[in-house]
């Protein structure tokens, strides 16, 4: 089950970088109310296109975040917290964690005409990954917290390159299920 679910989600934040925005959508890149920012191997991101929702009755907890060049997608982070059988709480996660909860960052970015993804769950092979999320608030509406880790992109057992995310913050409207 939780391997149906991560490789949906992927599935679809692979499919938002795409497929892009339409010409109505307002990604004028101002950070308000509702935002995900972290530092990207130490330069400062801020999405412009943020969302989070429930999947799965509420049982998975997703957040969203890409930037945009122009009316194309750039670059994108996804977050995720799983599980097999309860809501989402607030709480700290790790991917190393003795919790019942899976949790599934990936983050991609567009390099020249190629689609760069890389990413960290608990069962992966590599060593190479770590993650660590932080929710410090939430209710059916509205989800807050931090996150760090360092993300993987690997070929089978080999790891071709890391991406390290540092000062990770969120505060985002959770979409009702």
């Amino acid at each position: 089950m939780k391997r149906n679910i991560l490789l949906a989600a992927t599935i679809g934040m692979f499919s938002l970088m795409s497929l892009g925005c339409s010409k109505d959508d307002d990604v004028s890149g101002e950070v308000g109310t509702e935002y995900l920012k972290v530092k990207v191997d130490g330069v400062e991101k801020n999405f412009s296109v943020v969302s989070a929702y429930w999947a799965d009755g509420g049982n998975t907890l997703s957040l969203n975040g890409t930037l945009m060049d122009g009316k194309n997608p750039s670059e994108a982070l996804m977050l995720s917290v799983i599980s097999d059988d309860t809501r989402v709480p607030a709480g700290q996660y790790s991917l190393d964690d003795a919790t019942s909860f899976t949790i599934l960052a990936a983050h991609m970015y567009v390099q020249g005409n190629a689609q760069i993804n890389s990413g960290a769950t608990r069962d992966t092979e590599t060593k190479d990954d770590s993650f660590n999320l932080k929710i410090d608030k939430i209710d059916n509406a509205h989800v807050q917290g931090t996150f760090s880790g360092v993300l993987a992109r690997t070929q089978g057992l080999n790891t071709l390159g890391k991406v390290t995310l540092t000062d990770g913050k969120f505060s985002l409207k959770i979409k009702p299920n």
